[in-house]
């Protein structure tokens, strides 16, 4: 049975109730507040009778009784509905608590013995929740064709003080800034977890789709956590990544090219885009070391070097190779060159986008074929491709 209580307890039960109140508001990451619904109904019931909720949450009590008056009255009185034959009724529950209540009309408070139309909430603390932000997104600048792989970057942050469980983050290209997931996906990462006030960071691949059209490209990210904050589960990178559909060589290319399992060997590679010629130069060795008494005034006995060129169409050319031998350091006279050009072999060189091609060679006269990839030595004409190579497909 309930009783009253005295001043004293009272006050003990206010101050516990503002404290509760208060660390609502201080503890964050809080589930969501929720509304639930108890329907009033005849024969003289409620419907659910008995209902958990938490601290915040609100109870709808809606009467669809037929045509009999009901109405909604805590057993201390605290709160009360009006008595009609059609009513909706509201209060939310800002304290852990039990609360009993009834309907005047049908029943009286449970500790009277009133049983025939009695109802129960049980108020319990709100469970926490996670908050995990996308903290940033990097996509590495740079032009791409369509259908090839990006690199992307992303750091999460969980600032709750529970772990954030099993999530995805999908990438999205967005033409403009605002990414949402009507935008075009380019690849979703399972994240299995992230500890409490943890972060995480991201380094993955995802691929371009190539049913994208030719233009500038924000890259961005969204979390499908259904967190405590759902304004930070997007993020996107403010520079724009350009794709292409088909590659073109360009005076960007113009460089130092090499592949580092063969350091030491390399291309100079010079584009002349008004002419559509590719100049090239092969600096390599023999196909086995010298004599070890060989010697040379200046360099190595088995230097040597390869010249090649040819007209190209978009991403590649088929060049000649010219071998050339017979000079002397600095000194004019007559310098031997393959004839007819090409006798020698050819050079097929592809351009998959500014920072990376591919040599193809096939040299009969001493029956060598191969593959050789490519990257610059630096990257400080890289801007200057993706440049003109934007420019050629948004301004032909």
């Amino acid at each position: 049975m309930r009783t009253s209580i005295g001043h004293k307890a009272n006050s003990n039960l206010m101050f516990f109730k503002l404290f509760l109140i208060t660390v609502s508001f201080l503890s964050p990451l809080y589930a969501l507040a929720a509304t639930h619904e108890v329907m009033v109904l005849d024969p003289r019931s409620f419907s659910p009778s008995n209902l958990t909720i938490e601290v915040g949450d609100t109870v709808r009590w809606i009467n669809a009784a037929g045509g009999n008056s009901h109405d909604v009255t805590a057993d201390d009185f605290s709160f009360n509905s009006v008595t009609a034959q059609g009513f909706t009724f509201e209060r939310t529950f800002n304290s852990i608590a039990e609360i009993l209540y009834h309907c005047t009309v049908h029943s009286r408070p449970a500790s009277q013995g009133g049983t025939a139309q009695n109802g129960r909430i049980n108020v319990i603390a709100a469970a926490a929740t996670s908050d995990v932000s996308v903290v940033s997104v990097d996509a590495i600048d740079g032009s791409y064709e369509s259908g090839e792989d990006l690199g992307v970057k992303a750091t999460l942050n969980n600032t709750s003080s529970v772990a954030s469980g099993g999530f995805n983050i999908s990438f999205y290209a967005s033409t403009d800034n605002n990414i949402t997931t009507g935008d075009t996906l380019l690849g979703t990462i399972a994240v299995s977890n992230i500890a409490a006030a943890a972060n995480q960071n991201i380094d993955e691949n995802v691929n371009l789709p190539e049913s994208l059209v030719a233009g500038d490209y924000f890259i961005g990210a969204i979390i499908d956590l259904d967190d405590n904050n759902l304004s930070n589960n997007t993020n996107v990178d403010a520079t724009t990544v350009f794709v292409f559909t088909v590659f073109t060589m360009n005076a960007g290319l113009n460089d130092a090219w090499f592949d580092p399992v063969t350091d030491g060997q390399g291309f100079f590679i010079t584009i002349f885009p008004n002419s559509s010629i590719v100049s090239l130069a092969w600096f390599t060795y023999d196909t086995e070391l010298p004599a070890l008494d060989a010697v040379a005034n200046l360099g190595d006995p088995g230097h040597r070097w390869l010249t090649a060129a040819g007209g190209f169409v978009e991403d590649r050319v088929v060049l000649d190779i010219v071998s050339t031998s017979g000079g002397i350091f600095d000194t004019a006279g007559a310098v031997q060159r393959t004839t007819p050009a090409g006798s020698d072999g050819t050079l097929t060189l592809t351009f998959k986008n500014c920072r990376s091609g591919m040599v193809e060679y096939d040299i009969p006269s001493i029956g060598a074929q191969g593959v050789i990839p490519l990257q610059r030595i630096v990257n400080d004409n890289v801007p200057l491709c993706d440049a003109l190579l934007r420019e050629s497909h948004l301004n032909p």
